[in-house]
């Protein structure tokens, strides 16, 4: 009884990890899902991968949110997700619905990971750049962001995750608390830290 409360408890997370992604919910609401054991390989139900499905999200968003977009994009990589996971199905349709005159940009996305989606998208939007500037220089951006993870870490840019217990990040939390008495400066995805260097 209690596995099963936990099961339901896990796929209500993953609900609430999808719903966050899609209505662009910040770095900081996502970071707060408790994702242990989460599959970052896991598809939307749509078959998008998790980096094309918050890409695509992105660009339905106000210019000014980009920025926000690619900090978002970079957490999804060095939590997990890959770069290299391809769609297994989808269409991408993007257009102004306050600008009819301006033909949508439409892709297929079966068999695309994140740099093969927006290389394509933005080969697309070149077509017709003098309404797609913003959005192709977004794709610029989450192409660069995709480089420089995939350059410094290989093709696992997060690397394999573990599961620690509940005790140990305790005293872990405990430890970093004690900033008086910090010793050692550590640079993490997250930004510096600092912590006893017996630790």
């Amino acid at each position: 009884r209690e596995e099963a409360g936990l099961i339901l408890a896990q796929m209500a997370r993953i609900e609430l990890f999808w719903i966050f992604l899609d209505d662009f919910y910040s770095v900081e609401a996502l970071k707060k899902l408790n994702l242990e054991g989460f599959d970052w390989s896991s598809r939307h139900a749509g078959g998008q991968t998790i980096l094309v499905r918050h890409v695509r999200n992105t660009l339905g968003q106000p210019a000014e949110k980009f920025v926000d977009g690619l900090e978002t994009l970079d957490w999804l990589i060095r939590s997990g997700a890959s770069i290299e996971q391809t769609c297994t199905r989808g269409e991408f349709s993007f257009g102004w619905t306050d600008l009819p005159d301006v033909p949508p940009v439409s892709l297929q996305v079966e068999g695309l990971n994140a740099i093969s989606f927006a290389r394509a998208l933005q080969k697309k939007m070149r077509e017709t750049l003098e309404h797609w500037k913003d959005e192709e220089a977004f794709l610029a951006k989450v192409l660069e962001s995709l480089a420089e993870a995939f350059t410094q870490s290989g093709p696992n840019a997060a690397g394999p995750r573990v599961s620690i217990h509940e005790g140990i990040a305790e005293l872990w939390e405990k430890s970093l608390a004690a900033k008086e008495s910090h010793d050692l400066t550590i640079v993490t995805a997250d930004g510096v830290v600092t912590a006893h260097a017996h630790m």
